[in-house]
């Protein structure tokens, strides 16, 4: 099956000038448009932590794991304000094709095929690196990768080694890759704690797959 080309950039860097522009047309023009005036209010907030903590990781000289994934967590929600929004300007009838160019956001409407959500997760391998944090590569599942998935999503539960272990609803720190490996970084509170954690997919409108990898480990 094939998937039209996403409209919101990849990319940190563009994904930051696309935003600015998004927002500000949105704050220009939400009442000619019709927006929803709190959806409208809360992409600003949004916008604001993000652009925060991207102002921090992206210099590179001074920044920490702390600050990258900092900026990587603040990302979810706001990309996920701006699909909320964006979508159903493709087919806002206060909208010219003009408005939506200058959005960003692409009126194909009739063509696009939603990226499914996917039904398998996967293989995850963890590896402590350091008192506060550790590595984890992704493997690929029978089968193969599912299509139309933009990256992986780890939520991790923190509780007292001989106690019952958080369930998923109740995890406390999410983390976003879009590569087949990377670092998550703990905070000091959980020294000595242990973890459950849960890998799932999640397809480019930020839906996460049905199926969870579960893995445990120690911070230590």
């Amino acid at each position: 099956m094939e998937h039209s080309e996403d409209w919101v950039p990849h990319g940190l860097p563009e994904f930051k000038i696309f935003g600015d522009n998004f927002c500000a047309q949105v704050t220009a023009n939400k009442t000619a448009w019709g927006l929803n005036v709190t959806d409208a209010t809360d992409l600003i907030l949004e916008q604001t932590t993000f652009n925060d903590d991207y102002a921090i990781s992206s210099v590179k000289s001074s920044r920490t794991l702390l600050d990258v994934q900092a900026t990587t967590e603040a990302r979810a929600p706001y990309e996920a304000r701006i699909r909320k929004m964006g979508i159903p300007m493709k087919t806002n009838p206060l909208m010219t094709d003009l408005n939506r160019t200058a959005c960003g956001v692409v009126n194909d409407s009739d063509s696009h095929t939603l990226s499914p959500v996917a039904s398998v997760s996967p293989p995850v391998q963890y590896e402590r690196s350091g008192d506060l944090g550790g590595g984890l590569v992704f493997g690929e599942p029978v089968g193969g990768e599912p299509e139309g998935q933009d990256g992986i999503s780890v939520t991790f539960g923190f509780y007292a080694i001989g106690t019952t272990a958080p369930t998923e609803a109740n995890c406390t720190q999410t983390v976003l890759f879009r590569k087949k490996h990377g670092n998550v970084v703990f905070s000091d509170a959980h020294f000595g704690m242990a973890f459950v954690a849960f890998a799932r997919y999640f397809n480019t409108r930020l839906i996460l797959g049905t199926v969870a990898t579960k893995f445990e480990g120690v911070v230590s």
